[in-house]
């Protein structure tokens, strides 16, 4: 892990693309149990639909079978290493959900896999399942453990701390998969992190990601200043220090990072990362999902990766994602 992110940090450094994308999110589905306000889900006209199981595997396939690289860059002949089974949606409800978990591993035997959750359906027969699969990671979305203040993210019920709880107690003496809180700041919920990480060290879970809030979307929503998350950031980091939880906040930024991102010119994800949207259309990342680079239902991956338009975006992409500042130090709107 320590040698993926030395050689990212290189990537970003000289703006040199990974030979081949790193990690893949696949949009299996965009149906959701949850309507959450702060979600851009709508307004973005994303269908509520979910990826045939046929064109995913012939995704899956055509992301670990290219061309073989030479392992100095930072790749194998296996392919896309990370992959994502998160779209705009519910992971769960996919109907082939575990399958496509299985097909991954039958096809690519070392590739990492992840997902997203609510965390609403990790009833019983789920959680058995997630244990019993080659998953390695489970994020699940909580903003916080707060039910008298009211929030525009993932608010808790009690069957979803019943889930959670359960997930964790259940996982063997390994601790697989790994347990990650993805947790959106918002200017009312510090009580309610707070809570959640306490929660989290008690369960016993793995990291905690904070999440800056996007607001392009929706100009009802407020998020905290950039002074403000700061001061979330180090409330929430003295408490995870003492439950021994990794926190990590992608936009504060020391001097490293902000060099790797080019000082808020350069996106940390998409020089090793690609998005396919439920069509089998290979995008930049998941806010671009329309800017369709290529479809690996014709050509591979090795080939859309590097073509025109990839080298246009690479080019012109402070101009293209100028809005965007998920991963920026600064707040950018």
């Amino acid at each position: 892990m320590i040698k993926d992110r030395i050689i990212k940090f290189f990537r970003c450094l000289f703006n040199t693309p990974s030979p081949i994308p790193v990690e893949a999110q696949i949009e299996i589905t965009n149906k959701c149990n949850f309507s959450c306000n702060m979600c851009p889900r709508e307004n973005m006209n994303v269908p509520l639909t979910n990826m045939d199981f046929g064109l995913f595997k012939e995704v899956v396939r055509k992301l670990s079978t290219p061309p073989p690289i030479t392992p100095l860059q930072g790749g194998d002949a296996e392919g896309v290493r990370d992959f994502i089974l998160t779209g705009w949606g519910e992971p769960l409800l996919h109907p082939d959900f575990f399958e496509m978990v299985d097909f991954i591993k039958s096809t690519n035997n070392s590739a990492r896999i992840r997902f997203t959750t609510n965390g609403s359906l990790l009833d019983r027969d789920f959680r058995n399942r997630i244990l019993e699969s080659n998953i390695n990671q489970v994020s699940i979305s909580m903003d916080g453990l707060d039910s008298s203040n009211h929030i525009d993210g993932h608010v808790e019920s009690g069957s979803i701390i019943e889930n959670v709880t359960a997930l964790a107690a259940e996982r063997n003496s390994n601790k697989i998969p790994q347990i990650v809180f993805q947790s959106t700041m918002h200017c009312n919920n510090l009580k309610g992190l707070k809570n959640l990480i306490e929660f989290g060290g008690r369960i016993g879970i793995d990291r905690i990601n904070l999440v800056r809030l996007d607001v392009r979307n929706n100009k009802g929503l407020k998020r905290p200043s950039m002074d403000e998350e700061q001061h979330i950031y180090r409330e929430l980091q003295n408490i995870a220090e003492n439950f021994n939880i990794p926190i990590s906040f992608i936009n504060k930024q020391g001097i490293l990072l902000q060099m790797a991102g080019h000082f808020d010119r350069l996106c940390l994800r998409t020089i090793d990362h690609i998005y396919v949207n439920v069509n089998g259309d290979v995008t930049p990342c998941c806010n671009l999902r329309e800017m369709k680079m290529g479809s690996l239902t014709k050509g591979d991956i090795k080939e859309i990766w590097n073509n025109k338009m990839f080298r246009n975006f690479r080019a012109y992409q402070l101009r293209v994602c100028r809005g965007c500042d998920a991963l920026k130090r600064r707040h950018h709107h």
